[in-house]
């Protein structure tokens, strides 16, 4: 027999897609796909990082859907940003959503960024976590340029051996060592890391497949083409209305000074110790950082941007 806390995580989890059904909204020739929770005119806007789906984003979604209407997004089947962002402006209509805040994660991140300069009059605020920009050396060398080796490599490679090495290997490259049950054990609350577990055994990678590899590749193409005409005055003012959270060991984002240029009057929190991975491992205290930035109160131990 299972252990007690096992059904209930099985249980939440069961639930938990109940209530979120995945939704499609075609667009063009693509079936974009994503999830909604809540009711309210204001929404949260979630671009999930690489490597994640829209269930990904559980956590914050059963954290704000009481207090907006939450989508988490998708990007499988689009590959270019102005179809990409046509379909989420449609979702909005459809939901009946005027006003965003938008969070991205890593490769959402970026996203996320090139989807407020366009639509900057729907955002109410941006929130920034782990991630940075296509002009970042260390992105360029860590991510960008491995990425498109792996990607000229990708038709003759079993998608099969592709899921097995990131599952082996994921982890410890985004936490940048292989200690990752203690960090865990450390940092989060046993209910959170139950979850996290049983929504992975659950899911797995199962979107990860040509299709996502696809979209992944040519979306990134598509915004360093774009970043390279980019007028950095655009967002300069509205900064203020950011929020930059990142970790000061993380091995795959450092925006390299980037962000000062882009976004001087951010506001920032630097975590320690988690590496890529401190959205799940340190969820409830980046939580915490989130909410204080969304009431625009003061964040504790932040650090503010550097002029």
């Amino acid at each position: 027999m299972l252990p007690t806390y096992y059904n209930l995580v099985m249980s939440f989890v069961d639930k938990f897609i109940k209530k979120h059904p995945v939704k499609t909204l075609r667009i063009n020739n693509v079936a974009g796909k994503y999830i909604t929770g809540g009711k309210n005119n204001t929404g949260f806007l979630i671009f999930p990082g690489g490597g994640q789906d829209m269930y990904s984003s559980y956590d914050l979604i059963e954290a704000y859907e009481n207090k907006y209407k939450v989508i988490s997004l998708s990007i499988t089947g689009f590959s270019d940003l102005k179809t990409f962002f046509t379909f989420i402006n449609r979702i909005l209509e459809k939901e009946k959503i005027n006003k965003v805040i938008v969070y991205g994660l890593s490769l959402g991140g970026f996203i996320a960024q090139h989807y407020v300069k366009s639509n900057k009059e729907k955002v109410i605020k941006l929130i920034l976590s782990h991630t940075a920009t296509t002009k970042s050396k260390p992105v360029i060398k860590k991510v960008m340029t491995p990425g498109k080796i792996l990607y000229f490599f990708l038709p003759i490679i079993p998608v099969s051996l592709l899921r097995y090495l990131v599952k082996k290997n994921a982890g410890r490259i985004q936490a940048g060592h292989s200690n990752i049950l203690d960090l865990w054990k450390k940092y989060t609350s046993k209910s959170n890391l139950e979850k996290r577990t049983e929504f992975s055994n659950r899911f797995g990678l199962d979107f990860l497949n040509r299709e996502y590899l696809n979209s992944f590749y040519r979306i990134g193409v598509n915004m360093e083409r774009e970043e390279k005409i980019w007028d950095k005055n655009i967002l300069m003012d509205w900064s203020k209305n950011i929020l930059i959270i990142k970790a000061n060991d993380d091995p795959l984002a450092q925006d390299n000074g980037m962000f000062k240029r882009y976004y001087p009057e951010a506001k920032e929190y630097i975590f320690h110790g988690t590496g890529h991975l401190t959205p799940f491992i340190q969820f409830e205290k980046m939580k915490q950082v989130i909410d204080n930035f969304i009431s625009n109160e003061t964040i504790p131990q932040s650090l503010p941007a550097s002029k």
